[in-house]
């Protein structure tokens, strides 16, 4: 198995030789596919389904690379750097109005609800959103709560302007926070909150601002290609779209398995750690209610429809696409096939 660090991509090779059911395909075609961020026991839905030859039996190669901001991985698909990416619906919004012949399609909706948040530490004045007037927020530039804050902002009395920007890479972010030289940071939970814990920070003292706790009730990452890419193969991407449920139910029903995965190209990973990330996230953005009763990947139009709303007014677009010209569910399998099962204690 190739082990490659978090500053390098990482090659996703089949693990096992099984008959394609795409038998057109007389030799596998490879696909780069681009995470949000480094490795984490989430994204094992696609480290399973490459390993267990999920891919492979579709007559694909699937080649996995870190990301740097779910909100980066619209523009990166969109400039060809990836077949497929692991990123932010409510910026293809202002991508789309921007750059109609170079659309990007959210094809599966992975997390129900956004992960993204403001996040703060006990001593820094902030107790409620109004207070981050006049702070000092730290991101990096691709961040999907950095990009997105325009819309927390309105949604909480607020304004862009209103907070000074320190743009700092990844792994400075939450010790920026930790050390005060930042009043607050926008990030996933799945990551702040665990990340800060380790640095020193205790539980009862990070006070995180949930986007759609605040106004900004939107879908989280959803799986990303470009409308060309959709238009010229899209039974590919239907194969893409169903090994990658197929990963997730299995690292659902095997969550071990699913941090094995990860610990698999990044050896340093807690597994302890990783193993309490992995049930917090499934059970707080893929396993909600309405994923139980509708399955996984399932849409509201209406609920879209106010995501374009929130996003359009939050980046001034005059010109918003409609939600359902790139929230896209006709890839998905049949409902039935997209029922996960339940999370093992």
């Amino acid at each position: 198995m190739i082990r490659l660090s978090r500053r390098h991509a990482l090659l996703g090779a089949a693990a096992l030789a099984a008959p394609m059911s795409r038998p057109a395909l007389a030799q596998r075609r490879t696909i780069r596919f681009m995470l949000d961020w480094t490795p984490l026991a989430h994204h094992a839905a696609w480290f399973l389904a490459v390993d267990k030859g999920y891919f492979a039996r579709e007559g694909m190669q699937v080649e996995i690379q870190r990301g740097f901001g779910s909100g980066d991985v619209v523009t990166k698909i969109a400039a060809g750097a990836a077949d497929f990416g692991f990123g932010d619906p409510g910026a293809i919004v202002k991508h789309n109005a921007d750059n109609p012949n170079r659309a990007v399609l959210n094809v599966y909706q992975y997390f129900d609800r956004t992960l993204a948040a403001v996040v703060t530490l006990a001593g820094r004045g902030i107790r409620t959103p109004a207070d981050l007037k006049g702070k000092k927020l730290a991101a990096p530039a691709g961040d999907a709560g950095r990009t997105l804050f325009p819309a927390f902002a309105r949604a909480n009395g607020l304004t862009p302007a209103d907070v000074t920007w320190i743009t700092v890479a990844p792994p400075i972010r939450e010790p920026m926070l930790y050390r005060g030289e930042a009043d607050a940071i926008t990030a996933f939970i799945s990551s702040a909150y665990f990340v800060l814990q380790a640095l020193g920070a205790k539980p009862a003292d990070i006070t995180m601002f949930r986007y759609n706790d605040h106004g900004v009730d939107i879908y989280g990452n959803g799986l990303l290609t470009t409308a060309e890419f959709a238009q010229r193969d899209p039974g590919l991407v239907k194969a893409f779209v169903a090994a990658t449920i197929q990963g997730l139910k299995d690292s659902i029903s095997d969550p071990a398995a699913a941090v094995d995965a990860i610990l698999k190209r990044e050896p340093l990973t807690d597994r302890a750690l990783e193993n309490t990330r992995f049930a917090f996230t499934m059970r707080d953005v893929v396993l909600t209610p309405a994923v139980a009763a509708q399955g996984t990947g399932y849409v509201d139009p209406a609920r879209a429809k106010t995501m374009v709303t929130i996003c359009a007014e939050a980046f001034g677009v005059q010109n918003p696409p409609a939600a359902e010209s790139f929230m896209r569910t006709d890839f998905l399998p049949p409902q039935a096939d997209r029922m996960l099962p339940t999370l093992r204690s």
